[in-house]
C-alpha cells in the first residue's frame, strides 16, 4: 500500500479524517468512492455482521448440509471442511486492520449479497445435486463477500483478499471440470509412470493406461489420478505463499511447481506398488495398508519439497530487497 494511502487509512481508523483526507480516499478509483464512514459504533457493526452471517447460513442451509455430506462421500472433496478454518485464520492475521476499520460499503455490499441470494433462489432448492450444488455454494461464497463488503468497505477487502478468495475452494467442481481435471491427472500420471519404469529399467508393456509387467498387470484408473493430494498440495502452496512470500512472481512460481510435483509423487506411488505386487506379493495392490495409506508419506515428502522451495524463494526475495533477512514469517498486517 502506498504511504499516502496508508496515512489516510490510519487517520480513518483513529476517527480523525478531515474533509481533505476524505477527498484523498476517493483517489483510489471509482469503486473506492463507494466506501464511506459508517455512522454507527463498532459494537453495532459487529452485531450486524453476526446477524447477516446467521441469515446467510440459514438461507443456504440445505446446500451447506448437502456439501458436508459430499465431503464425507467423496474423498477428493475432503479438503472442503478445512477451508473455512484457513479463511478464518487468514482473516485473523489481518484482524487489526479489519476490526479497526471505520468504513463500510452498503451499496456494493447489498448488491453483491443480492446477486448471491438471487442466483441461489433462481437455481431452485428442491433437488440440489451436481452442478446445481456447485452454483449454490458459489452463491453462498458471493453472499459472504457481500457481507464483508457491506460491513468493512472496499479498502479492507483488498487487505483481507486472500482470506476471502480462499473460500472459492469450498465450491465443488462442476461435473465437466472435475472430469477434465481427473483426466488430465490420469493421463500425465500414466506418462510419468511409463517414464519412471524406463528410468528404472523395468521391462513393461504399455497399452494406454494399462502396464503389463512380467507377472502382474496394473491399470492407472481415474481413482489413481491423485486428485485429492493434488488439490491439497495446491491449497498448501497457496497458504504457504501467502504466509511466507511477498512478491507475486514468487507466489506464482511456488504454485506452478505443485501440479508437476503431484504427478511425479503419484507416479512414484504407482510404480512402487506395481513393483511390490509383481516381485513380492500381489496383495500389495489388491489389499494392503500400503495401497490404502501409502500416499501419506509421499504427501508429507511433497510438503517438505514445497517448503524447501519457499525457503529458496524467500532467499531470492531477500536478495531483491523485499524484506530484511531476519525472521521467516511476513508481517500479517502488511497489505
Amino acid at each position: 500500500m502506498p504511504l499516502s494511502d496508508h496515512l489516510n487509512f490510519t487517520a480513518a481508523l483513529e476517527g480523525k479524517r478531515s474533509v481533505g483526507e476524505r477527498a484523498n480516499l476517493l483517489e483510489g478509483g471509482p469503486l473506492q468512492a463507494l466506501s464511506r464512514l459508517r455512522p454507527f459504533s463498532s459494537k453495532t457493526r459487529n452485531c450486524l455482521i453476526l446477524f447477516l452471517l446467521f441469515a446467510a447460513v440459514a438461507w443456504f442451509w440445505q446446500s451447506l448440509a448437502l456439501l458436508f455430506s459430499l465431503t464425507q462421500e467423496q474423498e477428493h472433496y475432503s479438503h472442503i471442511v478445512l477451508i473455512p478454518f484457513v479463511s478464518l485464520y487468514a482473516l485473523y492475521l489481518k484482524r487489526t486492520a479489519i476490526l479497526s476499520s471505520r468504513e463500510w460499503s452498503p451499496l456494493v455490499g447489498l448488491l453483491v449479497m443480492g446477486i448471491g441470494g438471487w442466483v441461489y433462489w433462481s437455481n431452485g432448492t428442491d433437488a440440489l445435486s451436481g452442478d446445481q450444488l456447485a452454483l449454490s455454494i458459489m452463491s453462498f461464497v458471493v453472499t459472504l463477500w457481500g457481507v464483508f463488503l457491506f460491513s468493512f468497505g472496499i479498502s479492507v477487502c483488498r487487505i483481507a483478499a486472500f482470506g476471502l478468495l480462499i473460500l472459492i475452494f469450498i465450491v465443488p467442481f462442476p461435473a465437466a471440470l472435475l472430469d477434465a481435471i481427473i483426466g488430465f491427472l490420469q493421463r500425465n500420471s500414466a506418462e510419468a509412470t511409463g517414464i519412471l519404469f524406463s528410468i528404472l529399467g523395468v521391462p513393461v508393456f504399455r497399452d494406454g493406461f494399462v502396464f503389463s509387467l512380467s507377472s502382474f498387470t496394473i491399470h492407472v484408473a481415474e481413482e489413481c489420478s491423485g486428485i485429492r493430494s493434488a488439490l491439497s498440495l495446491v491449497i498448501a502452496s497457496l497458504v504457504a505463499g501467502h504466509l511466507f512470500l511477498r512478491s507475486f512472481w514468487a507466489k506464482l512460481g511456488l504454485v506452478s511447481i505443485v501440479i508437476p510435483l503431484a504427478i511425479i509423487k503419484n507416479a512414484f506411488r504407482i510404480v512402487g506398488l506395481a513393483l511390490l505386487a509383481n516381485y513380492v506379493d500381489p496383495s500389495f495392490i489388491t489389499d494392503s495398508i500400503l495401497h490404502r495409506s501409502g500416499g501419506i508419506p509421499l504427501f508429507v515428502l511433497s510438503l517438505a519439497v514445497i517448503f524447501s522451495f519457499v525457503w529458496l524463494l524467500r532467499k531470492v526475495e531477500q536478495r531483491f530487497g523485499y524484506y530484511p533477512r531476519d525472521g521467516f514469517r511476513t508481517n500479517p498486517d502488511r497489505s
